[in-house]
């Protein structure tokens, strides 16, 4: 099964979250949104099945190393000053970078 991550549930990401639980119910794929404050997250994600909030420092280096390992696709919604850490675990776990935001 498909797992996408998503780092950052602010207000930039709402609409990227409601499409993902969309095409987690088509797809059946799983999507996790890791954000610093589990209550935005979980308030955008809702009650679904296949859509995990999930609290998460994205300075946390085996916590942000763990969901990029176990991920299929990730997504970066972040402040740009911090896209870069996600960027070096893209590579190191052998995901190919695109957009400076998505490694899949």
């Amino acid at each position: 099964m498909k797992h996408i991550v998503l780092f950052g549930a602010g207000k930039s990401a709402t609409v990227l979250i409601s499409y993902l639980k969309e095409l987690a119910t088509e797809k059946q794929w799983r999507v996790t949104v890791a954000d610093s404050q589990l209550v935005v997250a979980a308030a955008k994600t809702g009650i679904h099945p296949l859509v995990q909030p999930v609290q998460t420092d994205i300075l946390d280096d085996s916590k942000r190393k763990e969901l990029i390992g176990a991920a299929t696709l990730v997504i970066s919604m972040l402040p740009p000053a911090l896209h870069y850490l996600v960027a070096l675990d893209c590579l190191a776990y052998k995901k190919t970078p695109a957009y400076g935001i998505l490694c899949g």
